[in-house]
């Protein structure tokens, strides 16, 4: 049920493909380029800044279920209600591009309040030795399902171009996001044993704390200086989309096809990081994706055809996909059992605050200088920067002699 939650879940996002058709879509509305390269980090940023609000109360919670649902099913809905207003009110020109925007903004930040919650709930789920495999399975239904999205990408824009192909767009995604929903109630949650059970602070205590609670942990530091220096992949690609087709002259609609390359990319990249991650951990398979985006840009000045654009997309999804892989193991590993919530909304807020501002600077850079491959070098010296920055931090895995790793210090026991 946690797979198919998620791999439903980000199915119906890609439909919506925010590193590749949607910023095409803002653009040919009039959005500015400071707009189109926020968009492949809004969800992600907006799901990442609620959580300190809601983590002192997480942290107080004996079951996480309820709490993850009625949340989800809220989070969910404003993909409902765009694709509904888009679909009776073409003609709004005016309102069309805010709600496009406020859409991934608006269910963000109502499923940032559960996100900790519901971290909490699938990490106890989970076993450690099967972390890595349990995020890549979704991710692979994900790639799977996602298979399709390019090929009704391109007739839906080739048959329904503009405001009205969106809008059937944003009712697809809703239907598979209904059907993780279904999944996420289905789930049989593994209650803990251990919980911290102090009185709860005020909250203005508790922010103060904040502070001292990650000076004590050096390698978050590090790594969130790593999450920092990694976001080659998201600064580039929202013009990789519109540079790609503008090289090539080819139309709107072919941008399902660099979706196509792109999800075929993700699944390959998530087989290689499950299988990867679970014996060694997620650090080297972060290594490895940012490897190979350091090789991306260095190749990206010599592409120009339409079938090396697609080679580069297959990249770029194998390379981010096994990023994601690699990075929920890594941090879910770093962060203290403990207070757990408590550091993964720590890491979260220092996220989203990071991807907002590398997109604005690679934004930034785009715009001054109108040359893409200004932001393709800032984008490989970021990755380099981000490999070494990670050699410092160790693997926190202990391998047992069973050859599986061995579970972390009061971990809870998973559900069988």
């Amino acid at each position: 049920m946690h797979c198919l939650e998620g791999g439903f879940y980000m199915a119906g996002l890609a439909f919506l493909a925010p590193e590749t058709v949607l910023p095409v879509f803002v653009k040919d509305l009039g959005g500015p380029n400071w707009l189109i390269a926020l968009l492949p980090v809004i969800l992600p940023a907006m799901f990442a800044l609620p959580g300190l609000v809601s983590a002192p109360y997480v942290e107080q919670l004996h079951r996480h279920k309820p709490f993850v649902c009625g949340f989800g099913v809220l989070q969910r809905l404003p993909y409902l209600i765009a694709g509904i207003f888009m679909l009776l009110a073409p003609q709004a020109a005016g309102f069309i591009l805010p709600v496009v925007v406020l859409t991934p903004i608006m269910s963000g930040l109502v499923g940032g309040v559960a996100v900790q919650a519901w971290m909490e709930m699938v990490t106890r789920m989970i076993p450690e030795h099967l972390r890595a495999s349990g995020w890549a399975i979704r991710y692979l239904i994900q790639g799977i399902i996602g298979l399709s999205a390019g090929p009704v990408i391109h007739w839906m824009f080739t048959h329904h171009p503009g405001v009205q192909g969106y809008a059937w767009l944003h009712l697809i995604c809703f239907g598979f996001l209904f059907l993780s929903a279904i999944s996420q109630w289905s789930m049989k949650e593994a209650v803990g044993t251990n919980l911290l059970r102090l009185p709860r602070p005020s909250y203005g205590a508790y922010i103060r704390e904040l502070p001292k609670l990650l000076s004590s942990q050096p390698k978050l530091k590090r790594f969130i200086l790593v999450r920092f220096t990694g976001t080659g992949y998201l600064m580039m690609v929202a013009f990789l989309s519109i540079h790609a087709l503008t090289v090539t002259g080819r139309s709107t609609a072919d941008a399902g096809l660099l979706l196509l390359a792109q999800m075929i990319g993700a699944l390959f990249g998530n087989i290689f990081a499950g299988w990867w991650g679970n014996r060694h951990g997620g650090r080297l398979v972060m290594l490895f994706s940012r490897a190979l985006c350091l090789a991306l840009c260095l190749s990206l000045p010599w592409v120009t055809s339409f079938t090396g654009f697609l080679v580069v997309f297959f990249v770029w999804g194998f390379g981010v996909f096994a990023e994601r892989v690699g990075d929920l193991t890594f941090v879910a590993e770093l962060c203290p059992h403990r207070r757990r919530p408590t550091y993964q909304s720590i890491m979260s807020f220092c996220q989203a605050i990071s991807l907002i501002t590398a997109v604005q600077i690679g934004g930034l850079i785009y715009s001054a200088t109108q040359n893409f491959f200004a932001l393709v070098t800032l984008c490989g010296v970021f990755a380099a920067v981000s490999m070494g920055i990670l050699l410092t931090i160790p693997e926190v895995r202990v391998k047992a002699k069973t050859g599986h790793a061995s579970p972390a210090m009061g971990e809870d026991a998973p559900m069988v």
